[in-house]
């Protein structure tokens, strides 16, 4: 067995069964022996970014790494982008590259030469800053301990992408029959004494959590909705956190940040007690004035990554580093021994401001063309509850995560810490047996990866995209309609950049598409492109300058500077 058949052949051991890749010849005995693989299918894109967007999303959406194949030099630096979006939003992947001969490699590493071989760079110093472990094969014999460690460090703790770098002359080498494995160090125990944190949140009459993507990395959604259930405790949810419970359960009541809801941000200035459960409280999400982040509460945090937890921004007043779902079984048990007070008093008014304080108006209904908040809502409406909801970044996410009501069941994936352009490319990856995947992009960013149609079309991957057509950048176009004077540039067709009509770009790939506008039977349609088998462009045409709202405003002082609003205090201004 050669070391690269070995390589596939241990992940298709683990459970990966696809795998994300453009060909290039010094991966050449990597891409043969996945070809001979016939228990891995591969797919391939059009660019090393997509392909890496694309991992990142089958991780998050299976819970085990997803893998990218790439080329030596440019190939491997245009995995980066998506790599590192993996990298800040905790999602499993496995990066495969071919690289230069075993010996150019080596000279280039120690003497740290710019460059020795055709194409060839020396990637370690490059990508370490943002994988969790990073290997240059340089032995056969080596190949075990490497891809299993690389295996254990994707998935334990704090997930994230690994990197293996194969030279060209080692992938085809036999491997020994004898080989040395890793053996991982044994994890500390997280028991830890939750009574206090237990007595507090009892004696509490306003607790509300805060859920973050931890909670879906350590598989506790389900538990989650039924905590809050059981002890009657309102949920929020970061940008990252969204798809730990459903929009209809009792408890949840908004989404904070700055582009979030008025019910959120006043229920955490208003609870007096906080669990703050795997987010990293981004200034996103605290807004610009963390120190009076829930300024009211005792603050809990728990998340799995001590260094979040040393973050010195908001005040914390107890610190836990463990695993979410580990603390709530081991919070759950705590709490027998303690009397609970009734909150349906502070259930009932979260709801109330949550019903009070709406981010889809009744007015959008009306508008002409067609009010992106609107449709979104609408779209969310028809989406069935075995879906995959892809968001890519910009105005859109802001607006999709403002008005998208989640059905339990649903995922919804964005470059949450990035915030990459071109991330509804990773819906490829997102697509499995009996689940509807929904892509949703501006016009701006379905530019950046918009090769990836003919991946699309290639393997008629049922993916429906929703391109937002506003002409443009939107996010940006308010940005220097707010900050510059209308000074604009680089965000339309009057300022230097255009975008094409998405239908004729999809006719040229060979895929169907539809447009949709504001008028009657907008529900009937989006029902029938949800319907359809194949791969779907559907161009919607939405307003060019549509008010994105609720949000932390900010305005510029004399000095230049930038003040934001308090947290509470939305605009528009109540």
């Amino acid at each position: 067995m050669t070391v690269s058949e070995y390589i596939f052949d241990f992940l298709q051991k683990k459970g990966c069964d696809t795998v994300y890749m453009v060909s290039g010849s010094s991966a050449m005995w990597l891409t043969d022996a996945l070809q001979r693989n016939e228990r891995l299918k591969a797919v391939c894109c059009h660019h090393e970014q997509a392909a890496a967007m694309a991992a990142d999303c089958y991780g998050r959406t299976r819970g085990i790494p997803g893998v990218c194949l790439a080329t030596i030099g440019p190939g491997a630096t245009n995995a980066i982008t998506g790599v590192a979006g993996a990298y800040v939003d905790s999602s499993p992947m496995i990066v495969l590259t071919g690289q230069a001969n075993s010996r150019l490699v080596r000279y280039e590493m120690e003497t740290g030469i710019r460059q020795h071989g055709t194409q060839s760079l020396d990637l370690g110093p490059i990508v370490s800053s943002m994988v969790k472990y990073f290997s240059c094969l340089q032995e056969p014999g080596d190949v075990r301990r490497t891809v299993e460690q690389a295996w254990n460090e994707a998935v334990s703790g704090r997930p994230g992408p690994v990197w293996i770098d194969i030279p060209v002359d080692i992938q085809n080498r036999q491997v020994p029959p004898e080989m040395d494995g890793y053996l991982p160090a044994a994890e500390p125990g997280s028991e830890m004494e939750l009574g206090q944190v237990a007595q507090t949140l009892a004696a509490a009459q306003r607790p509300l959590i805060l859920a973050g993507g931890g909670v879906r990395t350590s598989g506790a959604a389900e538990l989650l909705d039924e905590f809050c259930r059981r002890y009657q405790i309102p949920v929020v949810t970061s940008r990252g956190g969204i798809d730990v419970i459903g929009s209809d359960s009792p408890c949840f009541v908004g989404r904070p940040g700055s582009y979030g809801d008025r019910a959120s941000h006043f229920a955490i200035q208003q609870c007096d007690c906080l669990l703050i459960l795997g987010s990293r409280l981004s200034v996103s999400t605290t807004g610009y004035y963390p120190q009076r982040f829930g300024q009211n509460a005792y603050k809990v945090m728990v998340d799995i990554d001590q260094k979040e937890l040393d973050k010195p921004d908001v005040p914390v007043d107890k610190k836990l580093c463990m695993d979410v779902k580990r603390f709530l079984e081991q919070l759950s048990q705590a709490l027998s021994c303690e009397k609970c007070g009734e909150r349906g008093q502070w259930m009932s008014h979260c709801q109330e401001m949550r019903s009070r304080y709406p981010n889809v108006l009744p007015a959008y209904t009306q508008e002409e063309p067609l009010n992106s908040y609107y449709f979104t809502n609408l779209l969310s409406r028809c989406a069935p509850a075995e879906s995959d909801i892809v968001v890519d970044t910009g105005s859109v996410c802001n607006i999709v995560s403002q008005s998208w009501e989640l059905k339990t069941g649903q995922r919804y994936l964005i470059s949450g810490g990035l915030s990459a352009m071109g991330f509804w490319a990773g819906a490829i990856g997102a697509v499995q047996e009996g689940r509807q995947v929904i892509a949703l992009s501006g016009d701006g960013s379905v530019q950046m990866n918009v090769q990836e149609f003919a991946t699309l079309h290639y393997n008629q991957l049922p993916i429906k995209l929703f391109v937002f057509q506003n002409n443009g950048y939107m996010l940006i176009r308010h940005n220097q309609h707010n900050y510059m004077n209308d000074r604009f540039l680089g965000v339309g067709p009057d300022s230097g950049l255009e975008t094409p009509d998405f239908c004729k770009v999809a006719a040229a790939y060979g895929l169907e598409s539809v447009e949709l506008e504001a008028g009657e039977g907008l529900e009937e349609r989006i029902r029938e492109i949800l319907s359809r088998r194949g791969p779907v462009i559907c161009q919607v045409r939405v307003q060019e300058f549509g008010e994105i709202a609720p949000r932390i405003a900010s305005r510029v002082m004399p000095d230049g500077s930038l003040k934001a609003a308090e947290f509470d205090d939305l605009y528009p201004f109540l």
